[in-house]
């Protein structure tokens, strides 16, 4: 069994992210993965043929280990496509047709106007549960870098103000409260990658377009940070306008406040 075909299959890849935290025994797996012993028992048997994944003896479990050796050459294989992809996802999410991608919505949560966004990863939960918990993986994508745990209760600063966690369930929920508004992220398995929904409740909806759009900014770059690329927040917001004017026509709201807000930036730009 090579690297690459141990590698096909998705069970198999998610327990290699669970496994480079370190060590774990095949319960530990079972329980992540939600699998059956059987099941896990065999994707750990074809990772050790080859050569992903080494076992030893502790008392009467056994703990396995990432050998990351193999992956090499599959690393030294993957180099000439990096710059290809690595330019794909420094482009901003667009339509077949070239439009740019407005696919929040606008709800009403406990009486009060939700944004809510979806995204489909091809990442584990627990590779998207970092991205968004970590402090130094959010400021490569996220507005700013909540210095969090996080934990239930947990108090945090950002731009001068404090907000608070809400709740915390690894890895499948976090939320919290900042400036008056409620955030929250859910992660659950899906086709071997990830689902994500971002929720953020606030209360004037006459400035839905303009959050939404930097919400849809923002997230768009949450792809390439798990993909090991980089999109700038500069690069991430070059079609604000245009997906400003879309959002606030689909939710049926003045666009005046967030062309103002624009022209501002572009004054203080100068």
């Amino acid at each position: 069994m090579t690297a690459y075909a141990a590698l096909a299959e998705p069970h198999r890849r998610r327990i290699l992210d669970l496994l480079r935290d370190g060590e774990r025994h095949a319960g530990d797996l079972v329980e992540q993965l939600e699998l059956s012993q059987p099941g896990v028992s065999k994707h750990l048997k074809v990772l050790r043929e080859a050569g992903l994944v080494a076992v030893r003896a502790d008392g009467k479990r056994r703990l396995y280990a990432l050998r990351p050796e193999p992956l090499a050459e599959v690393d030294r294989w993957l180099e000439p496509y990096r710059a290809f992809w690595c330019e794909r996802l420094d482009a901003p999410r667009t339509t077949p047709g070239g439009q740019p991608m407005t696919d929040g919505t606008l709800e009403i949560i406990d009486g009060r106007p939700a944004l809510r966004f979806e995204r489909t990863l091809a990442h584990s939960v627990e590779r998207v549960w970092r991205a968004i918990t970590v402090p130094a993986e959010l400021e490569r994508w996220f507005p700013a870098a909540a210095d969090w745990t996080p934990a239930s209760g947990e108090t945090f600063e950002a731009y001068g103000a404090t907000g608070e966690v809400t709740e915390v369930d690894p890895p499948h929920r976090l939320a919290w409260t900042f400036g008056g508004d409620r955030y929250s992220f859910e992660l659950s398995a899906h086709e071997g990658g990830c689902r994500l929904v971002f929720t953020h409740v606030f209360d004037d909806r006459a400035i839905a377009a303009q959050t939404a759009a930097g919400w849809d900014a923002y997230l768009s770059r949450l792809e390439p940070h798990l993909a090991g690329g980089y999109l700038s927040e500069e690069q991430a917001h070059q079609p604000w306008e245009e997906v400003h004017e879309r959002y606030a026509e689909r939710f049926g709201v003045d666009p005046t406040p967030g062309r103002r807000l624009l022209a501002a930036q572009r004054a203080g730009q100068q």
